[in-house]
């Protein structure tokens, strides 16, 4: 992909967000907030139902002061189901990380499952890579995380990493005018009867 064919988008980036567009830490408190009350709501339940098949009256709601009469304990629970899909929808909402690429006319959001796709594409311009896979995030404006590169039988695995990764930082560099923040390139050398299953 050469530079003139990305004229409407210079090779500059801009780690603020468009509006409407949450910040990937409010998708991580969301979805630990989501899980901590999941967890502790069926842990309720479940000692209710435990001491229940045991015919016992214990319930461990009379010791959180939840109110004992059904009207309110229903208001109650409309309104943990309630923050509990905001949370669900926060967290599905905003779940993928993306990249803001600032242009010319305004910009784009880059998702980083492309970003990974475009490094496994570079990755196998290298002529003992046999297929690649990506696994990139994206901190504080810039795109870093892993590469496993599959080489064919016999390369040397040193070589490879040595050569493959100043070729998948270049391309990163070039498309997003940013040099990765970490890009770590792991080789893993194919046997013969490997072979078939990586390849394309």
């Amino acid at each position: 992909m050469s530079p003139s064919r990305r004229s409407s988008l210079p090779p500059t980036t801009d780690s603020r967000r468009p509006a409407g567009v949450a910040a990937a830490a409010l998708t991580r408190v969301a979805t630990f907030v989501l899980l901590i009350a999941a967890g502790v709501v069926a842990l309720l339940f479940a000692l209710r139902l435990t001491a229940a098949s045991l015919g016992w009256a214990f319930s461990p709601f009379g010791y959180l002061g939840i109110p004992a009469d059904h009207g309110s304990r229903a208001w109650l629970l409309a309104g943990v189901v309630v923050a509990l899909a905001v949370l669900v929808w926060l967290v599905l909402r905003h779940g993928e990380e993306t990249l803001w690429l600032r242009g010319a006319a305004g910009g784009v959001l880059v998702p980083a499952a492309a970003l990974a796709r475009l490094v496994e594409d570079a990755a196998c311009l290298h002529p003992e890579v046999v297929c690649a896979a990506a696994e990139l995030r994206v901190r504080d404006g810039a795109p870093g995380g892993t590469v496993r590169v599959y080489g064919r039988p016999l390369a040397d695995p040193a070589r490879l990493a040595a050569e493959v990764e100043p070729a998948v930082r270049e391309r990163l560099a070039r498309v997003l005018g940013v040099a990765p923040a970490r890009l770590v390139v792991r080789p893993r050398i194919l046997t013969v009867p490997q072979l078939k299953r990586y390849l394309p």
